[in-house]
């Protein structure tokens, strides 16, 4: 299983961002939302850079898992989960189908544009 683990970044002291970490932290989710809530932007995404349109077993498309995103932070099914106590936003791909590692990859390229918009940096591991 691959995860996808984006936490605040080195921001150079609050000379550059002026903002406290639990700001940025804050941002972070805010910002995730913002992303998640824009489906068509992460499938515009994920065909920029060569999304196969259905699953490898033709069940799915491209808009099945990005609208996914669209939905309630549950903690059951949906593709992020908000890591309050480790300030985490954590996204897993547990398939070999490469419709969804697109659609994974897409969103993650989409917040890290966003937090770049607000000048903050962001860590990314994919472990």
């Amino acid at each position: 299983m691959t995860g996808y683990h984006i936490e605040i970044g080195y921001n150079g002291g609050s000379k550059c961002s002026r903002r406290s970490w639990e700001e940025m932290w804050e941002i972070l989710k805010q910002k995730t939302r913002l992303v998640c809530d824009d489906p068509q932007r992460i499938i515009a995404e994920a065909r920029r850079l060569g999304s196969p349109e259905t699953c490898s077993r033709g069940c799915c498309d491209l808009d099945t898992y990005a609208d996914n995103y669209a939905e309630p932070f549950d903690g059951y099914g949906h593709p992020i989960t908000i890591l309050e106590d480790e300030q985490q936003v954590m996204q897993l791909a547990s398939t070999n189908d490469p419709i969804k590692y697109h659609v994974r990859r897409a969103f993650v390229r989409l917040l890290i544009e966003e937090m770049h918009r607000e000048k903050i940096e962001v860590c990314l591991t994919v472990a």
